[in-house]
């Protein structure tokens, strides 16, 4: 499998709750190794379509592909091929009666089937790449941080050796002095060549690591390019507007 390789392929993608249209026809693929980006204003439909992507929310029209598989076929084992799928949410999703290493080893076990020792071995090696230290492994998500809590998920699905990572603003639900810790994480795994999708107003982040920015309004992607030309040079007013005041709002670079 070559680096150039599409592992994500979303075509025509639509999405409709009751009178209100949140998707209009998103199309967009994302190459092995890529860090996507995807940026725009709350009631865009960033979310929807992450969710979209791996068939949390099932689209009302439009196909996905992962490696060449059709996910939005009915005869495709969903199940199996959301193994691939790592999902990094905004309020963390950990299991609070678990401890931190349980967590990362849960999907191991339960999911992959992997013997004890196995999974223990493949959860500490993750929680020890997002730099959640062995002092920590033992303890409950009551006891870390929201940048511990938020660290510990990535670590979990990193531990899946997912295709794909999908990260819905993983950094809003943080106090602003932990957020740092878990971009810098991001970073990391982006540089390594993990391949991530990611929804998020941390312009910073987008101008250094991301491939492409996509940026959404109105349930469509408005435009898309290089980070610093669709930040600093936008075709469109309307995503001149935003980033103007995301730059006033996030500091951006």
């Amino acid at each position: 499998m070559g680096e150039d390789e599409v592992v994500l392929r979303v075509e025509n993608i639509h999405k409709k709750y009751k009178d209100q249209e949140v998707l209009k026809g998103v199309t967009f693929e994302v190459r092995r190794g890529e860090t996507k980006v995807i940026a725009g204003p709350s009631g865009a439909g960033k979310s929807t379509l992450l969710r979209c992507i791996n068939l949390l929310t099932k689209p009302d029209k439009g196909r996905v592909w992962l490696e060449g598989v059709e996910l939005t076929n009915p005869k495709t084992n969903i199940n199996k091929m959301r193994q691939k799928i790592g999902f990094v949410f905004q309020e963390f999703n950990l299991f609070h009666h678990l401890t931190a290493l349980e967590n990362v080893m849960i999907g191991l076990t339960k999911v992959k089937k992997l013997p004890k020792d196995v999974a223990r071995k493949k959860a500490e090696e993750a929680l020890l790449t997002v730099h959640i230290t062995e002092d920590l492994w033992n303890k409950y998500p009551a006891q870390l941080s929201g940048g511990q809590k938020q660290r510990v998920a990535i670590a979990r699905a990193l531990a899946m050796d997912p295709v794909i990572i999908l990260y819905d603003e993983p950094t809003s639900a943080l106090d602003p002095q932990l957020v740092g810790e878990v971009l810098r994480v991001m970073e990391e795994l982006a540089r390594k060549g993990v391949t991530g999708l990611v929804v998020t107003h941390e312009i910073g982040f987008a101008l250094e690591v991301a491939d492409e920015i996509l940026f959404m309004y109105g349930g469509k992607i408005l435009e898309r390019g290089p980070p610093r030309e669709v930040v600093f040079n936008p075709k469109h007013e309307v995503t001149k507007k935003f980033f103007e005041n995301i730059k006033r709002l996030y500091g951006g670079r």
